[in-house]
């Protein structure tokens, strides 16, 4: 079911029981890839999920996230329930990208998360309420807003429940997995390194070389591509003015935000927004 007017999602799709003609325990193998990222809640029974490189067993309560392009297939082994959502994460707002780090990092690797109780009734109503907006024929911003609150809700819970993962060990790894979100809740904002660095109880130059040693960039390049990322989402998605897009990113002055746009785009905002949108 295709929705282009909606954003960030591709489609929705429910699985049930009856779609499998086999008995409990033969199930029935499904290998494909596509185009887009895909996050499936696990609502009733069982299976597996596998790449090239895994075999993962899934149950009632499991989240599975998967990575464009990656061949993949699944397998039911007692009848099942399930909700997916096929979308593309950078058309996401920027706070949301840290979740998509490991995919950007291993494209070859499914990634899971179990959900209980609580967690997993949430997660359901949020995709609930995704399905619902996204077959609406409304197109107005609180219809696209509903639609976001809830995919983020879902991604929250799938963060919080997921088995870690991080290109570094140790205390490293929670140090620079806080500075991470909290760069990507706060990038709007004036934070600064020294700012993150003393919150974290680690020296500026340790932070600095710890991130660059994981990223690629330091924290202050990372805090620009950021803004720059969701300058880019809102100039495509919405009609807000650039001097408007530049502040709400966290530009001082529009000057800034033109300097680094142009260095990484090589055309103005008005330029790129005209060719993209």
């Amino acid at each position: 079911m295709e929705n282009s007017e909606k954003g960030f999602v591709i489609s929705m799709d429910r699985f049930k029981p009856h779609t499998f003609q086999a008995e409990q325990g033969e199930g029935l193998f499904m290998s494909h890839s596509h185009e887009y990222d895909e996050l499936t809640l696990i609502l009733e029974g069982e299976g597996y999920y596998s790449s090239s490189e895994q075999n993962i067993k899934v149950a009632a309560g499991d989240l599975i996230l998967i990575p464009p392009r990656l061949h993949h297939g699944f397998v039911c082994t007692k009848p099942w329930q399930g909700i997916s959502v096929h979308f593309f994460h950078d058309k996401l707002p920027a706070h949301c990208q840290y979740l998509f780090h490991e995919a950007e990092c291993e494209p070859h690797r499914i990634r899971s998360a179990h959900l209980h109780d609580d967690d997993m009734r949430w997660a359901e109503i949020s995709f609930f309420q995704l399905e619902k907006e996204w077959k609406s024929e409304r197109q107005d911003i609180d219809s696209y807003n509903l639609m976001r609150i809830a995919f983020e809700t879902t991604l929250l819970l799938f963060q919080r429940n997921r088995e870690t993962w991080m290109p570094i060990t140790g205390n490293d790894h929670v140090v620079i997995e806080e500075v991470l979100k909290e760069i990507h809740s706060k990038y709007h904002t004036q934070i600064t390194v020294n700012e993150l660095a003393a919150r974290h109880f680690i020296s500026e130059s340790s932070l600095r070389k710890k991130f660059s040693e994981s990223f690629g960039v330091s924290p202050k390049q990372y805090i620009i591509s950021l803004r720059l990322m969701e300058s880019k989402r809102l100039l495509q998605q919405t009609n807000k003015a650039i001097e408007s897009i530049s502040a709400e990113v966290g530009f001082t002055s529009s000057s800034r935000f033109y300097e680094f746009f142009i260095k990484s785009t090589g055309v103005t905002p008005l330029e790129w927004r005209k060719k993209n949108q």
